[in-house]
């Protein structure tokens, strides 16, 4: 029988890449097989923000909390990055009462969240432009209806509402989810192009830090685009980092802090590493075996849970599609 733990080994690995509905069918199927891990509900919450379903996205990050809050923790990151995940899903509802409660929340858990202080600024910026009445009015209904659908369904699933019964502001123009964007590399730079015609420069706004990018803009057709990549795979050099609005796209260049470093994706995943601490304190011997020797064999390209297939032999590296894997003498 497939674990929860290798479905969601299977999911990281097709998010890293960039396979997002392959992601996740694998998150979901986990699940299903075991809906008690916060972290899996954070990561395919991650996955639909990714598809542009931020309705679901925002579910799964309150369906998240809710696990949490049944099983409490000293540790607070992953509380955190719920509370995070749940306001920026919000706010692509256009529920900006319902994201400034949660990015407060993020902020007083964890304060050095990397894209929090840019996600808070936009959140005031349209809150401000708000009539009176409607700031100071009860929070918006995403968050009441979410908590609702909760109550009405099993532990295994994620809350999701009767479209009929989910009187939700209207969310972005699904023009803004389809933009493109691709990215190559060489040893100093990396190269991220985002595919949008005819963008002013001062619609632009672009926040680099040494682990994540946060791309915000606001579109001709009026809608919001915004492209967030926290935690970046690895550090870079924000004074050094550089953006340039052409006519076609815009074109992002991270400064690399390590000289020649490959990068095989452009996320990493903090998530990733809290979840699968978690999944592998839970796990029997021969899967954390699994575990073990398939990250350390494959150079960390590689992660299963079936011992029975990785105790056959060593586990080959296997770099994401379109990287080759070298090996370097000294």
């Amino acid at each position: 029988m497939t674990t929860a733990q290798d479905l969601f080994a299977q999911g990281s690995h097709a998010f890293a890449e960039d396979d997002y509905e392959e992601a996740l069918s694998f998150y979901s199927q986990a699940i299903e097989v075991n809906g008690t891990h916060a972290e899996i509900f954070l990561k395919r919450s991650a996955t639909y923000q990714k598809l542009g379903k931020d309705k679901e996205a925002y579910e799964d990050a309150v369906h998240a909390l809710e696990l949490i809050k049944e099983k409490p923790s000293s540790d607070v990151t992953v509380e955190a990055k719920a509370q995070l995940r749940k306001g920026v899903a919000a706010f692509h509802l256009q529920d900006y009462q319902t994201a400034k409660v949660a990015l407060e929340a993020c902020q007083t858990l964890s304060p050095e969240q990397r894209t929090l202080a840019s996600w808070i600024r936009k959140n005031e910026q349209e809150l401000a432009k708000l009539p009176k009445a409607a700031v100071t009015a009860a929070p918006a209904t995403v968050a009441a209806t979410a908590a609702a659908s909760a109550a009405d369904v099993t532990p295994v699933v994620s809350a999701v509402a009767s479209p009929a019964s989910t009187p939700v502001t209207a969310p972005l123009t699904p023009a803004a989810h389809r933009v493109r964007h691709e990215w190559y590399q060489n040893d100093t730079f990396v190269t991220i192009s985002v595919f949008i015609k005819n963008v002013k420069k001062d619609a632009v706004e672009i926040i680099f830090t040494d682990r994540a990018l946060s791309v915000s803009v606001k579109m001709p057709t009026g809608s919001d685009y915004s492209l967030e990549l926290d935690p970046l795979s690895h550090k870079v050099i924000p004074s050094e980092s550089k953006y340039e609005v052409l006519s076609t796209k815009i074109e992002i260049q991270l400064k690399k802090e390590v000289f020649a470093i490959k990068w095989g994706a452009l996320e990493g995943d903090d998530v990733n590493a809290g979840s699968m601490a978690a999944i592998y304190k839970d796990a029997d011997d021969d899967t954390r075996r699994a575990m073990m020797k398939s990250f350390t064999e494959s150079n960390g390209t590689c992660l299963s849970t079936n011992w029975d297939e990785v105790g056959k032999g060593t586990v080959e590296t296997r770099p994401p599609e379109g990287m080759v894997a070298k090996k370097y003498s000294s």
